[in-house]
């Protein structure tokens, strides 16, 4: 199991990864018998993909695939909630500083400033505000996780699914890396 610095995605993140242990436990038992789907399903869904062997194995697909969906995006969210709960928090001291250290604001203050004045709220822009500071590739990594989440979370307005090959345990600990740049 990942081990994460930041407590709150670190909870998230074990609650997403028990509920998936879960699922494959139980997907491995309707793998040898069909019927075991029955017992999982909420009652008005028994018999409904039990009858056949390839109703049933498209069920598990497809719930496997919503339950790697909603866990990118509850990842997201926690992501988002303590980013931006950090900035916020340090906003008098950023605005302090940006006061008494420069004669004309430096564009890093400036959009920092922006950001946790409440102006910068989107996941996009929080990108934009720590892509010059943190390693390309974990900067590359959030940018695909951004559009995963976007794609699910926006009713796949968007077309053709981004190609992302995270596992769950991967996507945790970019954002948990990410959230470390920050605190520095």
């Amino acid at each position: 199991m990942a081990v994460l610095n930041n407590k709150e995605l670190s909870q998230t993140f074990e609650y997403l990864s028990t509920l998936d242990n879960i699922l494959q436990k139980e997907f491995e038992l309707v793998r040898g018998n069909r019927y075991r789907l029955d017992k999982i399903v909420s009652g008005s869904l028994s018999g409904k993909y039990s009858k056949k062997e390839n109703t049933a194995l498209e069920f598990l697909d497809n719930l496997a695939k919503t339950s790697y969906d909603s866990s990118i995006v509850a990842l997201v969210a926690t992501f988002e909630k303590v980013v931006f709960s950090k900035y916020k928090t340090a906003f008098g001291t950023i605005r302090g500083v940006v006061a008494t250290k420069a004669e004309k604001p430096l564009d890093y203050y400036l959009m920092r400033e922006k950001f946790v004045d409440g102006s910068l709220d989107k996941l996009h822009l929080i990108i934009e505000l720590i892509k010059e500071h943190v390693d390309v590739d974990l900067i590359k990594d959030l940018k695909t996780i951004k559009e995963q989440r976007d794609y699910i979370a926006h009713g796949r307005r968007f077309g053709i699914p981004p190609p992302i090959d995270m596992a769950l345990q991967e996507v945790a600990l970019v954002l948990d890396k990410i959230i470390l740049e920050i605190e520095k």
